[in-house]
């Protein structure tokens, strides 16, 4: 049987490991992403010069580093259904 990295993750309360969650999203499509994740916290739209960009929010999802310290919020990119970008801050998050 084979475990998936998210799913072993899942299995460790929810959290992943900085590294490991870069690892295991980076370029995934949207849909990969709501499968291992669920739905997001909050979702923010962005237009730029590329067209729109979705902002899902988690919160409480990524370790910092090795540390049992966590980040509050993890934002994904994701513009033409696949993932862009990845960030983790604790500072609050604007949603305009």
């Amino acid at each position: 049987m084979s475990v998936t990295t998210a799913a072993f993750a899942q299995q460790a309360n929810d959290l992943y490991e900085e590294l490991q969650f870069l690892k295991t999203f980076a370029g995934q499509s949207a849909e990969f992403v709501k499968t291992e994740l669920g739905e997001p916290t909050s979702v923010v739209q962005r237009e730029n010069q590329g067209g729109t960009v979705e902002f899902w929010i988690y919160q409480d999802r990524v370790r910092q580093g090795t540390s049992d310290k966590v980040y509050r919020y993890t934002q994904i990119g994701i513009a033409n259904g696949f993932v862009e970008t990845l960030g983790h801050t604790n500072r609050d998050i604007k949603s305009q």
